[in-house]
Parts: C-alpha cells; sequence; structure tokens
C-alpha cells in the first residue's frame, strides 16, 4: 500500500513525481462513473466503520462477486456480503442533469477455482445491496459533502423473490424509492444491520463465501 510520498525511480534516481501526483493526474475527478462507484464504495465502508462494523480495509481489485462485508447475519450466523451501486443525475461526461437515474441489479458470474469463465453460472453473489445516488444537479456541488447523497439498502431476497423483479438487470431509482426508505449517511449503518437482521435463514442467495475479514 502506497502512502502517497514515494516517488518514481529511473536508474537508482528518484525523480520529481510521485504517487500521490499520480493520484491527483488519475482519480480527482470523483464525478467521472467508474471513480464514482468507487468513492460510494469507500463512503459504505466509512458508515460501516463509523457503527464498529470491520470490513476489508483496502480497495478489492473489480473482480470480486461482491464488494464489502457487512454485519452478521443473525438468522444464518454468516457474514453479510454487501454490494454498493452508485449513480447519479448529472452524467459528468456531458454535464447534462437526468432524472433517469438507475442502478445494476444483473446476476453475475460465480467465481470458479479463482477464475470467471463464460460458461459460468450466474447468481446474485450478495446479500444486500447499498445502493448510492449522487444528487447534485450541476458541478459546482462538493461531491464530498453527503448531504448531496441519498442512499437505499435492498436485501437481495427481495429481489430474488419478486417474480418480475428478479429478471431485470437493472432497477430505476423511482422503483428503488418505492421499496426502500431514503437514508442519509448518518442513517446507513443502521438501515445496514436493521436490513441483515430482516433476511430470513431460508433466502436463496448464492452461496458464495465471504472472504476473510481484516483489521482496519
Amino acid at each position: 500500500m502506497y502512502n502517497g510520498d514515494e516517488k518514481l525511480i529511473s536508474d537508482g534516481v528518484y525523480l520529481p513525481y510521485t504517487m500521490l501526483n499520480f493520484w491527483q493526474w488519475s482519480l480527482s475527478n470523483i464525478q467521472f462513473g467508474m471513480t464514482r462507484g468507487t468513492f460510494a464504495d469507500f463512503i459504505v465502508r466509512c458508515s460501516l466503520d463509523s457503527g464498529g462494523i470491520i470490513t476489508r480495509p483496502d480497495i478489492g481489485t473489480g473482480f470480486e462477486p461482491y464488494d464489502l462485508e457487512g454485519p452478521v447475519i443473525p438468522s444464518t450466523g454468516k457474514v453479510s456480503r454487501i454490494e454498493v451501486k452508485s449513480s447519479a443525475y448529472l452524467n459528468s461526461e456531458t454535464c447534462k442533469y437526468s432524472e433517469r437515474a438507475s442502478f445494476s441489479i444483473a446476476p453475475a458470474r460465480v467465481p470458479v477455482d479463482g477464475d470467471y469463465k463464460k460458461d459460468s453460472p450466474q447468481q446474485r453473489n450478495n446479500d444486500l445491496y447499498v445502493f448510492c445516488l449522487y444528487t447534485a444537479t450541476d458541478n459546482r456541488r462538493n461531491i464530498l459533502d453527503l448531504s448531496w447523497w441519498e442512499f437505499f439498502v435492498l436485501p437481495t431476497y427481495r429481489i430474488e423473490e419478486n417474480e418480475s423483479l428478479c429478471k431485470q438487470k437493472t432497477i430505476s431509482i423511482k422503483r428503488v424509492k418505492e421499496l426502500c426508505p431514503t437514508l442519509s449517511f448518518d442513517m446507513l449503518c443502521n438501515a445496514i444491520v436493521e436490513s441483515c437482521n430482516s433476511i430470513p435463514a431460508n433466502s436463496q442467495i448464492g452461496s458464495t463465501p465471504p472472504r476473510t475479514s481484516v483489521q482496519f
């Protein structure tokens, strides 16, 4: 793990270019779709941390079957698997505003022997979704200000048990708001715990095992 002070090296000579320079150059536009998604993972991680819930301390590779680990599910005794999805009303590439925000809920391939093969079965590998919506309508807003974010927690079994919803690859923000209360950041951790408490022992969710949790 780098801390930002590390410098590029050429023929044994340290150059005046650091990892912090790289991060500023490549990742400073958090409103860009892919970076915003990683930032949403970080926000949820911070929420779990603030509630004393340990999850993985480092960023994933993007190939994990789910994003974060959460509270233990009382009905099963297993650590919950959380999938974080982000969306926004403002398209960072075009700067155009649209109310048609949506989130992916598509089943994913199951890793077999650590590899995602083309013929691998597909399933939802998580116990709950956390939907993160950046609500700003222009670029003058500060994306670090969490008052511009709304959060929604939806247990995956509610999708699987809905005959029409379980076949969908995306879910609109309108439908999400019909199914879930709108949460602020301060409410998010408790909502995740309550959602885990609501999961029945017989819910038919993919059996991908949780990764080993590591202390922060």
